[in-house]
């Protein structure tokens, strides 16, 4: 890992690599489709306002966790409770596609 935290070798030109190839893959799936280059452009709508609305949690969830990041709290309840409360929710979301079968 690069020093001052930085990313680890080209991490994060791997994801950009990722993302565009994910990215034509949908477009060439949904252009051949009954709705043609029209399902593209609905699902960069949603995509976008999805990934608009991530960005508004981050950033207002990010100087708050900047600033708590030390306390007993943060650590405590936040990290560790956050953690496992998404642990479950994942848990629950994989069994209900397994299994076929809805809970939450």
């Amino acid at each position: 890992m690069e020093s001052g935290g930085g990313f680890p070798g080209d991490i994060l030109g791997r994801v950009q690599g990722h993302d565009r190839l994910h990215g034509r893959a949908f477009h060439h799936a949904l252009a051949g489709g009954p709705l043609g280059d029209l399902a593209a452009l609905t699902l960069v709508g949603f995509n976008g306002g999805v990934e608009l609305g991530q960005l508004a949690v981050v950033s207002a969830f990010l100087p708050v966790a900047y600033v708590l990041r030390a306390s007993w709290l943060y650590r405590r309840l936040v990290f560790a409770g956050g953690s496992a409360a998404i642990a479950l929710v994942a848990s629950i979301w994989l069994a209900e596609r397994v299994f076929d079968f809805k809970l939450l």
